[in-house]
């Protein structure tokens, strides 16, 4: 019984740890990549960067990157 308890605590406690870290890691993220996104929209609708459209997530947070390094130094910005 005393097992079967533990085991069921230690399970409790990984899937909160996850929930927090998923939690720390993820909003940050999607906040940072909110600009980017609404960007990319824009771009879409101009008929611009169409390879852009359907990326996944941590593409999109380094093309991000990549886009604020570029308005910050008055560059044209380079997608991969």
């Amino acid at each position: 019984m005393v097992f079967i308890l533990t085991v069921l605590h230690v399970l409790l406690f990984g899937l909160c740890a996850g929930a927090i870290i998923s939690v720390i890691v993820f909003v940050p993220l999607g906040i940072y990549v909110i600009p980017y996104a609404l960007w990319v929209g824009s771009q879409n609708t101009k008929g611009k960067h169409p390879e852009l459209k359907n990326e996944k997530f941590f593409r999109t947070v380094r093309n991000a990157t990549r886009l604020y390094k570029a308005k910050l130094s008055g560059h044209e910005p380079i997608f991969k």
